[in-house]
């Protein structure tokens, strides 16, 4: 099982870094922006370049919004992936830990934890059998009702 780093974050963002700035580069070689961006993803995405082994395929909206982060700085901190990685084949976001919350522990339904965060159903029914939040709820559950018959038998007794 291969685990991401703080070092494997850093060459994400540096990574995105270099795309960013190739990118600024090739758009000022064309009148034409929109075509600009298209032709570049389409250069990135089919290369066998470093940036792309790291980075993999990429977008237009990406690369709009990694310029928007950078907000005119050079810091490649602000590029850091958000996600808290555990391996290359799992991976659980903050969201998906608020909503796990909303759905255990204030027992909404994911219809109203969908309108609350404003995030496809599909996603949260997604969600919840991948981590299989209702065995978690199952087993909460249970264990609240054996406390409340132990309860019940000291207090009867």
């Amino acid at each position: 099982m291969t685990y991401f780093s703080p070092e494997k974050c850093k060459q994400i963002a540096l990574a995105r870094l270099d795309v960013v700035h190739k990118w600024l580069e090739f758009r000022k070689q064309s009148q034409n922006k929109l075509q600009a961006d298209y032709d570049f993803v389409k250069l990135h995405n089919t290369s066998n370049s470093h940036l792309f082994e790291i980075l993999g395929k990429i977008s237009r909206g990406s690369l709009h919004r990694w310029f928007a982060m950078l907000n005119g700085t050079e810091d490649y901190t602000k590029l850091l992936p958000q996600y808290k990685y555990s391996s290359v084949n799992e991976f659980r976001t903050t969201l998906t830990d608020e909503v796990e919350i909303l759905y255990l522990k204030e027992k909404l339904t994911p219809d109203e934890i969908a309108l609350q965060l404003d995030i496809s159903r599909r996603t949260i029914f997604y969600w919840k059998k991948k981590y299989e939040w209702d065995k978690h709820l199952h087993k909460k559950y249970k264990s609240e009702e054996q406390e409340k018959r132990r309860f019940k038998m000291t207090v009867g007794h």
